[in-house]
């Protein structure tokens, strides 16, 4: 399908600017142009690594709107506190504050999917939370903290940290419960801990 995308647009709408870029998604590392907005259909099994990899390599991009499996939607857009708040969830909020913008029934795909989808819009945050290495950080401290979800802070972090007692020292540094879980912490809570590493 792709092979046939330039000559669909060319004829479809001609004059108009298109270029069709025929790599892996997760190892392109530049554009032909300066993009501001992503607009996309997200390969559904790829689909967080995908916008997660753009929105870390592309910092132009200052808003989105994307199509995705609408279990992945809801979690992209899940906030502390709810049951589908996670990894993605945390590492989108790195970048952007997002929300849920609408389902797309499955009728509208051939051949029709098993699975049900949903919009995710998307706008950049206006001043980054950190520089690379408090990213790595951050989501490196957020992956702890969801590796183990059902366990405490203070347990989920101790092979991160070193030991349950260097979590604590840390969560406390941070002005965080050692009793508290990941899905109770806000972006702003995992980049305070990873500060403090």
């Amino acid at each position: 399908m792709s092979g046939e995308l330039e000559s669909t647009i060319a004829t479809r709408a001609p004059g108009k600017d298109f270029t069709l870029i025929s790599e892996d998604a997760l190892k392109l590392n530049s554009l032909p142009v300066k993009v501001d907005a992503l607009v996309a259909n997200l390969p559904y099994n790829i689909s967080v690594p995908v916008l997660l990899h753009f929105l870390e390599r592309f910092d132009s991009i200052q808003s989105g709107l994307v199509l995705v499996q609408a279990e992945v939607a809801h979690r992209l857009a899940a906030v502390p506190g709810s049951k589908i708040y996670g990894i993605p969830s945390v590492k989108l909020a790195w970048y952007a504050e997002a929300a849920l913008a609408g389902n797309v029934g499955r009728s509208i795909f051939w051949p029709v999917p098993n699975v049900d989808s949903a919009l995710v819009y998307f706008t950049k945050r206006e001043k980054p939370l950190g520089d690379e290495s408090l990213r790595l950080a951050t989501f490196a401290v957020a992956d702890a903290a969801f590796g183990q979800r059902r366990k405490t802070l203070r347990q989920a972090l101790a092979n991160w940290a070193g030991s349950p007692a260097a979590a604590e020292a840390k969560l406390i540094a941070a002005g965080i419960s050692p009793q508290a879980r990941g899905e109770d912490l806000t972006v702003h809570d995992f980049v305070e801990i990873a500060k403090g590493s």
